[in-house]
């Protein structure tokens, strides 16, 4: 539907989509940067994590819980955002979470015990993650799906690069200043933001709607949706989707173990350029650059070559058919594939690199491919879940989140132990080798997925007389819950 399109639900002067380009790309800028705080807090501990640890006394084990529980959090944020953004709307999720997070993030800057610290720090991901369910609903909204490419590549280089980055910009402040206040600076950066979000109007049309309604007086006999019926989609769809669905649940577990890596590396890095180059962890943390540009060029990569593939095939295949089929869900695989050959090479690139007869800049420059797969392999598995689950799309991608967060909050404290017992050629041997297992899978579902769908209870089936159409490209949405069905007008919901 381009933007000029009137609203299947609003009248055209209450229509996001009718606002100005420079009111939504206002709006689009305030969003971005309060997701950017929220998603840099995930590792921004981890640059002053030593000043923590000398501070109350604490072990490597114990400090690195704080990131652990941060993203356990994570876990349930994410699946109750969308729930409510269909009960209240999008804007208050992101200013009651915005105040929440700050309030948390204060409350860890000032903690006086590591264990308040680390409670704060497990409410503030919990607060923070909310918006990360809603914010490609909130760009629906605004933009048609032909004027979303360039805002959603901003949105994913935060969800990729922010993390990444974290660890870099809190070791330069902790440099010169004492680790409680690089937290206070995030919280002040979250809270700057966040009063700018109640200056954004809603733009949820199914709550803009009821606004009006309620403003003219009229009273509909269904005002709220079963909300015990949402909650169980909300909450029970994603877990039963990954213990029944074995493409979700592969897919699931290699997304995030290689989204773990980064979190297995904020010791790692540490622990080996201070073995092998006697580096501080400050000194140490600047070799996340390189995965952070990595990001970068896997955002270009994706949006400057992959999604215009796609497009021109997909474009293809419908008027050779008059309209009549459409790309197969496959067609977004070879992202998943690039990213599979890219992440293992940069292991290996490490675990020959990492030694003291090799100068320190060439394994950091490893980090590189390892972040171009990161964004590669998020970008094309959340875009193939939303081909492949037409209705259940949302369900699909939290079931991957709430696993993803599961597994990264147990990671931080795996790094150190794993190094220090199997050694850290042996470490980086055994990582690099569990990452081999995504190209197998990738090729499996790339040649059988149209055999895979046919078990499959919700994934889009394709009809017998409908030829197949499985080219080596990629997408037309993006991340996190962002994708918005074409007969919908904006959001993912989960009452359907």
């Amino acid at each position: 539907m381009a933007s000029s399109s009137p609203s299947c639900i609003l009248p055209s002067e209450h229509d996001p989509r009718r606002w100005s380009k420079q009111r939504r790309w206002v709006m689009a800028l305030i969003i971005f940067n309060l997701i950017v705080p929220l998603d840099l807090s995930t590792t921004f501990f981890s640059g002053v994590q030593q000043q923590i640890q000398d501070h109350f006394g604490a072990s490597n084990a114990l400090a690195t819980l704080d990131v652990g529980l941060y993203n356990l959090g994570a876990v349930f944020g994410v699946l109750v955002g969308g729930p409510i953004s269909e009960l209240y709307g999008r804007r208050p999720i992101y200013i009651v979470s915005s105040i929440g997070f700050v309030i948390f993030t204060l409350g860890s800057a000032f903690s006086p015990t590591i264990t308040c610290l680390l409670i704060c720090r497990g409410l503030a991901g919990l607060f923070a993650s909310p918006p990360f369910a809603i914010y490609g609903g909130s760009m629906a909204d605004m933009f048609s799906p032909d004027e979303r490419g360039p805002v959603m590549a901003l949105f994913t280089l935060a969800l990729q690069g922010a993390p990444t980055i974290g660890p870099v910009p809190s070791s330069f402040l902790g440099s010169f200043l004492p680790w409680r206040w690089p937290l206070a600076l995030v919280a002040i950066w979250g809270a700057l933001i966040g009063s700018l979000m109640f200056l954004v109007p809603e733009t949820e049309p199914v709550a803009i709607e009821r606004k009006l309604s309620k403003s003219r007086g009229v009273v509909h006999d269904k005002e709220v949706m079963d909300q015990s019926n949402m909650w169980s989609k909300a909450l029970l769809r994603p877990m039963i989707m990954l213990c029944k669905e074995r493409i979700i649940l592969w897919t699931a577990l290699y997304h995030s173990f290689v989204y773990g890596l980064l979190f297995i590396l904020l010791e790692a890095y540490p622990h080996i350029y201070d073995t092998h180059y006697s580096m501080t962890r400050e000194e140490a943390t600047l070799a996340f650059i390189s995965p952070f540009i990595g990001n970068v060029l896997g955002v270009l990569i994706y949006f400057g070559s992959l999604k215009p593939q796609y497009e021109t095939h997909q474009h293809k295949i419908r008027l050779e058919s008059g309209g009549k089929r459409e790309i197969e869900p496959e067609a977004r695989l070879p992202g998943v594939l690039i990213a599979s050959v890219l992440t293992p090479l940069g292991l290996f690139w490490f675990t020959l690199a990492a030694d003291p007869q090799v100068h320190f800049f060439v394994s950091m420059l490893s980090g590189i491919p390892i972040g171009i797969g990161m964004t590669l392999l998020h970008l094309s598995l959340y875009n193939y879940y939303i081909d492949l689950y037409p209705t259940r799309s949302a369900s699909a991608i939290a079931a991957n989140c709430a696993l993803r967060n599961l597994v990264v909050t147990v990671l931080p404290s795996v790094g150190l132990p794993l190094y220090s017992t199997l050694g850290i050629r042996n470490a980086n041997i055994l990582l690099a080798s569990i990452s081999c297992l995504g190209l197998p899978t990738g090729i499996v579902l790339y040649v059988f997925g149209r055999r895979l769908r046919m078990a499959s209870r919700w994934a889009k089936q394709t009809g017998i007389n409908d030829e197949g159409s499985r080219p080596s490209f990629n997408t037309q949405v993006t991340p996190l819950l962002a994708h918005v069905p074409e007969n919908t007008y904006g959001g993912t919901g989960y009452s359907s």
